[in-house]
């Protein structure tokens, strides 16, 4: 008989969530001001740059003509992981998991836990907390 239960080692942890719903979660804390321009500071008011916003993908600014997406200028700028990762990063941290434990399940080096650590601490509004969005956007 094959055992269903497998460690928590064996299994890609980040598979389990839905990736839109994570990245809206973490952008809303990365961005509790909304949407904005990083250039000039102009709120982001089009239905499509709000949506090309929150999906991760570029906005084109009217008033300073500059392009960037959610993640410019931000903790999330260079990003190297999937959302759900991230997600499920900032959870463990939260439950005070150990780290080594964290990067094996996620199947990282363990410094780069360390580093996102550290970054999660500037964002403070990021606990873990079920993968909600807002019905509004």
């Amino acid at each position: 008989m094959t055992t269903i239960r497998k460690g928590i080692e064996e299994i890609n942890l980040a598979e389990m969530l839905d990736e839109n719903t994570c990245r809206k979660w973490i952008l809303q804390r990365v961005h509790p001001q909304g949407p904005h321009c990083p250039g000039c500071g102009k709120p982001i008011q089009s239905q499509k740059g709000l949506q090309n916003f929150w999906e991760g993908k570029r906005v084109f600014c009217k008033h300073c003509k500059k392009l960037f997406t959610a993640a410019t200028g931000t903790m999330l700028a260079g990003l190297q992981m999937d959302f759900r990762t991230l997600y499920f990063m900032a959870v463990l941290l939260g439950l005070k998991v150990d780290k080594k434990k964290i990067a094996t399940s996620l199947r990282m080096h363990p410094d780069t836990v360390r580093q996102w650590e550290a970054k999660f601490k500037v964002v403070t509004d990021i606990q873990p907390g079920p993968c909600q969005v807002e019905s509004d956007l």
